[in-house]
């Protein structure tokens, strides 16, 4: 795919084809497009979104709660995106996709809503103002069109933003943005010292030296590294204040479409491992609540269990802080008949205004790492999706999950 630059590119060109960094995606349909897996009837009529392709079960939520939309104070205020090359919002096409926007609270960036490409070929969607751009370049995986399809988008420090995909035509089909966030350039970021031949990956592609900072409860992750020598998977170690409350299992982007799985400890270990993890890892999106923060657990359904009895990740919660909802934990549905992806109702509180489609990763912490997608809809319902279904059943992670109440 040949992607058209504009002359104040500076160098982004360049670092696309230096660098292809892409996860691999699940994906799904609605309005007409398809999901992977099994269509649901009747979820949202009233939102134009029926064929989800998710199995929905039997839960507690009703029809008359599926119209209902999350509280309307949020804690942030969103700034509606405006889109070039093509790019239009999902929610012109498709109602309840979500209208791309942009909010910073407390230092941090938010994104949310969805984009479709319906002319050109030029991945650059919109450009962020000064408040809400980062110090380096980023590379964060989401969701777009079609299984087994990848899709990410680079946002760099002067506020560009530009949708990827493999193919191409996955990302022009949708992309969802909700999910992402990150710190903007006025939080202070400490530098994370590496260990056992791990290195900085600054130098090569300006995605910043591996970093953290502990903010309002939350800890939040930058930068890139790569292991020239060695295979030890620890590259580093979080100090006290700044490791969560259980074991961590995430999807960042590895080297050459890889995907990579973070897994942070709670001793404050951090292991980068898969998916060309040595070559090339991206910290950048990564957040999640200090150990001290209070959670709810969250009550499951449809013959979905906990996963911290095997993988000792937490039970699956959630909390709300500051206007943000934060997930955590993990869990898996064991083998049954007439299997369901929809696992819980989130409270009112907690509840987006449109659907969302977020990154996340599934299949057990000891196989080949997978990403698949957590849907989470205006009646509260959370659906976990990946392709095939038996990989999200047999694991699916919470963690780092977050958005703010009325995305």
């Amino acid at each position: 795919m040949i992607m058209s630059v504009p002359p104040e590119d500076g160098g982004r060109a360049a670092a696309r084809d230096r660098l292809r960094i892409f996860t691999r995606f699940t994906r799904r349909s609605h309005a007409g497009r398809r999901w992977t897996g099994r269509a649901i009837q009747s979820l949202l009529a009233a939102a134009a979104l029926a064929a989800l392709g998710v199995t929905a079960g039997g839960g507690s939520a009703s029809a008359a709660t599926a119209q209902t939309a999350g509280p309307g104070i949020t804690g942030v205020t969103w700034h509606q995106l405006t889109l070039i090359n093509g790019w239009v919002s999902g929610e012109s096409q498709s109602p309840g996709d979500g209208i791309p926007a942009w909010a910073v609270r407390n230092g941090v960036v938010y994104l949310t809503g969805s984009v479709m490409q319906t002319s050109g070929t030029n991945g650059e969607f919109a450009v962020l103002p000064p408040a809400a751009r980062p110090t380096h370049e980023l590379y964060v995986p989401v969701t777009v069109l079609g299984q087994g399809t990848h899709g990410w988008i680079i946002v760099y420090p002067g506020g560009a933003m530009d949708v990827m995909g493999d193919p191409y035509s996955a990302a022009q089909g949708f992309t969802g943005l909700a999910g992402i966030s990150y710190p903007a350039k006025a939080m202070a970021m400490s530098t994370l010292p590496l260990e056992n031949g791990w290195q900085s990956s600054d130098a090569q592609y300006g995605t910043g030296d591996p970093s953290y900072s502990v903010s309002n409860g939350m800890v939040y992750l930058s930068g890139s590294l790569n292991q020239p020598a060695g295979d030890i998977q620890v590259f580093g170690v979080l100090p006290l204040a700044a490791r969560p409350a259980h074991t961590m299992y995430l999807n960042v982007y590895g080297f050459d479409g890889g995907v990579t799985e973070l897994e942070i400890d709670t001793n404050g270990n951090m292991l980068a491992y898969e998916g060309g993890a040595q070559q090339y890892t991206s910290l950048a999106g990564v957040s999640f609540p200090v150990a001290s923060a209070a959670t709810n657990q969250i009550t499951l359904i449809n013959g979905w269990q906990s996963a911290q009895p095997s993988y000792g990740t937490g039970d699956p919660s959630y909390s709300v802080k500051n206007g943000v909802v934060h997930l955590s934990g993990s869990l898996l549905q064991p083998p049954a008949p007439g299997d369901t992806q929809d696992f819980a109702v989130l409270p009112v509180a907690a509840r987006p205004k449109y659907y969302l489609y977020i990154n996340t990763e599934v299949s057990p912490p000891d196989s080949i790492a997978a990403a698949g997608d957590i849907v989470i809809s205006p009646d509260g319902r959370l659906y976990s999706n990946s392709y095939p279904l038996s990989e999200s059943e047999a694991f699916t992670s919470l963690a780092g999950i977050s958005y703010p109440v009325g995305s």
